[in-house]
């Protein structure tokens, strides 16, 4: 089996390879930098045919078009988490050391797990469409205020996007049974629990059950926003009354606005959405 690693070329000298070199030096290995956006899908699918180990070394973005590849494919996924928010990462794992992640992955076996088909393109944690979605596209922008640090660029979106958002009117069926029709602030459909750097707004998803897990939070006055947020933050929204929680295996949103899945934009009036069972072979120690 040849182990295959695709990092982002937009960085000038990437740190882990030298730590790829130290661990892999009694393996076959390949490293593979991309050179823009939408190189991962095309590297991923080179590999279609063979069964290797495809290692995502980056965020969540890098992360969801590695697996455009992957899907349905006898190869395996490794995600080592270099990117700004490593959502799905914190679902699989606590451990933050990207040497010991790789490492233990080389003992680790790979084990069936769940994607999600939007439209014409997989994700393996989250789709969401309100001020989420809001925040997450318009985060490159805040990681770019002069004299701040990520984390506090990161707040500081939250924050600005939090003053600036008007709610958002969509409509959500289920083999055209209406599941919800009105004003959010929040909604998301997961296959993993956390998103949005860190937030566990779907605590039961699982990547392994076959279903999506739905998350719908009402139009709220703006002095309640701050009250849910904590609540948020305290994994504490479930028995609130304006949030809604459901699971899919097909869904529709009717929503004319951009979204977002694992960190890509997505722009569209009318989202399918389902959940591909057992399609990706993920080494993971679930």
């Amino acid at each position: 089996m040849k182990h295959i690693f695709i990092l982002n070329g937009n960085i000038k000298s990437h740190p882990f390879e030298v730590i790829i070199h130290k661990v892999m030096k009694d393996y076959d290995y390949q490293i593979i930098y991309t050179k823009q956006k939408g190189d991962a899908i095309d590297i991923s699918k080179q590999f279609s045919n063979q069964k290797n180990r495809i290692y995502s070394v980056g965020g969540d973005g890098m992360l969801n078009e590695v697996i455009q590849g992957l899907v349905h494919t006898d190869n395996e996924l490794v995600v080592i988490p270099l990117g700004t928010g490593n959502d799905f990462h914190r679902y699989l794992s606590s451990e933050k050391d990207c040497q010991k992640i790789l490492i233990d992955s080389l003992k680790l076996p790979s084990v069936l797990v769940d994607t999600a088909l939007l439209n014409q393109r997989y994700y393996i944690n989250t789709a969401c469409f309100g001020l989420d979605s809001v925040i997450a596209n318009k985060i490159n922008e805040a990681l770019h205020i002069p004299f701040a640090s990520h984390n506090k660029s990161y707040i500081r979106s939250i924050i600005k996007q939090l003053f600036q958002y008007r709610s958002r009117h969509i409509k959500i069926t289920d083999n055209n049974q209406v599941l919800y029709d009105g004003d959010i602030i929040l909604c998301t459909v997961n296959n993993g629990q956390y998103y949005g750097g860190g937030f566990c707004l779907t605590p039961k998803a699982d990547i392994r059950d076959g279903y999506l897990d739905l998350c719908v939070v009402d139009k709220l006055p703006g002095y309640k926003i701050p009250y849910m947020l904590t609540l948020l933050l305290l994994n504490k929204l479930e028995k609130r009354k304006e949030v809604h929680y459901f699971r899919c295996q097909q869904l529709s949103i009717d929503c004319p606005y951009s979204g977002n899945i694992d960190g890509e934009e997505i722009n569209n009036s009318l989202y399918e959405i389902k959940i591909v069972p057992r399609s990706i072979r993920l080494v993971c120690s679930l």
